[in-house]
Formats: C-alpha cells, structure tokens, sequence
C-alpha cells in the first residue's frame, strides 16, 4: 500500500514538473521575435557630439535713445477766407490722399453769384431783343428802307451785349471755381497729428488746418551726434520701444542725412512689418560701437550645476569637466553664448552626457 502511494505522488510531480516546464518554455517562445518578425533597425543622424572652440569677430551694440518722427509732413491749409462747416478729421485720424476732410463756407460768395446769375438772365433777354432788331434792320436794309449806318448800328448792339454776358458768366465762373476751394483735402496718405481749427471757426487764407505725418513705412530717427560714425545706410539696426513692454524690430537705414539738425544725426530706417507708434516717441536703438574676438559656443555644449556653468574638454586622451565664465547665460537667437574665461582657441569640447 505504501508503494502505491509513493508511485502515485511521484506520478504527480512529474506530471506537474512537465507542466510548469512548458508553460515556461511557450512563455520564453511568445516573448522573443523571430527573425522574420525583428524589425530592422534604422540608422540615425549621429550629431556632432565633439566641437573645436574658435575665436569669432563679433559686433558691439548700445542701446542709444532717439526719437521716432515720420519721414515726411504734410499740412492742410484753407484757401479761402470763411467759417468751418464741416470737419471730418481729429488727432490719430489715418486718411487717404484725396479725402476730403473739412469744408468752408464764404457767406459772400453766395450772394455774389446769385447776383450775376440774374445779371446773365437779363443780359441773354437783351442779347435775345438785339438779335431781333439786327434781323429786322437786314430785312429793311435789303429792301432799301434803312441805311447801312442803321443795319450796323443793330449789329454792333449784339456783339457788344453778347461780349459783356461772355464776361459776366466768367465772372461768375470764378466765383464758383473760389467757392470750390473751400473743399480741403487730404495731400497725402496720412496720420493726423493736430487739428488747428474747430467746427465753426472763421479761418483766414493760408491758414492750418491739421498737420499730417505721412505713412509710407519709413521712420526717421534722430540721433545722438557721436554715432555719426557708425550708421551707415544699408545697416540693419534693432529698434526697441520702452513705452511698448521693449518690443523689438528690425529696421534697415535707407538714408542718412548728410546735415545735422540740434546736434543730432538724421537717418531714415524702413521697419521690417510696419511700425505703430506714436510720432515723437522715444525709442532706443542698439547702435554699433566696434568690433571685437570672442569665444562662443553651442548652449547646448554648457552643464550648470549650483550656479557654476561647466564644459568638457579634452585634456590629451582624457576629458575633464572645467568650470567656465559666461557673458551671458541665456543663448542667443542662433543659441550661442559667449565664454569670457575657462576656455582658449583650439581647445576641444564635447557635448554632456556623450
């Protein structure tokens, strides 16, 4: 009875040892890819992990404080003298060259050519009476009842009337023309900066009635005459706006006056997308003051630990960790920033990590 027993429990184990070692086996088999299944491995761009510190020439900028005005100004005058009756206009209005912005009225310009408007009427009646008598004195003349003194005398009577309305409805053409001068019209595409005059006002000829900045995307600049050096027309300078949260623009020097004016020098510079601003504003441009070597390098290629920045570099056949001064330790828009100490030209850096 006993060996029976004993038959069956080693029956058993084995019976389970077979079990628990195929469920292992398809286990291993499920988890590993055949070779037919393994995907092949692409090959990757392999970057520059390694870099040879040289010297570059760089530019100086400081920032220099100068006033934006618009290249060009135009003013509206009044031709005529008379009282403002309409005005389209106020300070920052944007307008096109040929709007109308104002009209004035010359109350005696009315009455005038309503005056020779019924002199016209009564010199045509009398014109229209001598051309009657002139074709009756012909008739007459051609049948012998009246003399030639008389048939000219008629015919002098319509070329005299007919001259004096030929001069009063040019007259009053004048008139009409000095009454159409009262239409003032914007000379320019252009920003308004002041209006002179209100609605109802009495100007006189000459008189402003707004100034204009125009808008043709150039900016002039005024400044400081110790730069006089260093700007120079083609020059692409940056334009930073204090008054606008420091926002920066790209600007490229067209011209530059060869005349100072309050000790300041004159440039104008076309702003890369526009520029909305107020005219006068004060604006600082990052002007060059020279050249110079320096060292710079990828951001990428710095480590920063407790505030100290580190590189590695290659010391014969060993690489050591060096601690480095940065000028600056946010990168460039190219992502460079420059090493003021630690490393020296020629000297060869690899990128943290590799």
């Amino acid at each position: 009875m006993m060996n029976i027993r004993y038959g069956t429990i080693m029956a058993l184990s084995m019976i389970t040892f077979i079990v628990v070692t195929m469920s292992i086996i398809g286990a291993i088999l499920t988890a590993t890819p055949s070779m037919a299944q393994t995907p092949t491995a692409t090959p990757s761009t392999t970057l520059p992990t390694t870099l040879k510190v040289s010297t570059d020439i760089i530019t100086d900028y400081r920032p220099v404080v100068a006033r934006l005005e618009s290249s060009d100004t135009a003013t509206a005058r009044a031709r005529i003298a008379g009282i403002i009756t309409r005005l389209d206009i106020d300070e920052g209005s944007v307008v096109k060259k040929g709007q109308i912005i104002a009209t004035i009225r010359d109350e005696s310009l009315n009455p005038q050519i309503a005056a020779l408007d019924a002199k016209i009427n009564g010199i045509e009646k009398q014109l229209a009476q001598y051309k009657t008598e002139l074709a009756q004195a012909e008739q007459l003349f051609e049948r012998g009842f009246v003399s030639t003194a008389k048939r000219d005398q008629a015919q002098t009577s319509v070329d005299i009337t007919a001259k004096e309305l030929s001069g009063t409805k040019s007259q009053r053409a004048a008139l009409q023309a000095q009454r159409s001068k009262g239409v003032i019209i914007a000379p320019a595409d252009a920003r308004v900066t002041n209006v002179n005059v209100a609605q109802g006002s009495a100007v006189a000829p000459g008189e402003v009635i707004a100034n204009m900045a125009t808008l043709d995307g150039v900016v002039r600049l005024s400044l400081p005459e110790r730069h006089a050096g260093h700007i120079k027309e083609g020059e692409i300078i940056s334009l930073r706006l204090p008054a606008r949260g420091g926002k920066t623009h790209q600007a490229t020097i067209t011209k530059v006056y060869p005349e100072l004016r309050g000790g300041a020098v004159i440039a104008d510079a076309v702003v890369d997308g526009g520029l909305s601003a107020l005219v006068g504003e004060r604006v600082d441009v990052l002007a060059p003051i020279g050249e110079r070597f320096a060292l710079r390098i990828p951001k990428s290629f710095v480590t920063t630990r407790y505030g100290i920045d580190f590189v590695k570099i290659h010391v014969g056949e060993h690489i050591i960790e060096a601690p480095i001064t940065l000028a600056n330790p946010a990168a460039d828009t190219k992502g460079f920033v420059e090493v003021l100490a630690g490393l020296h030209d020629g000297d060869t850096i690899e990128i943290p990590g590799k």
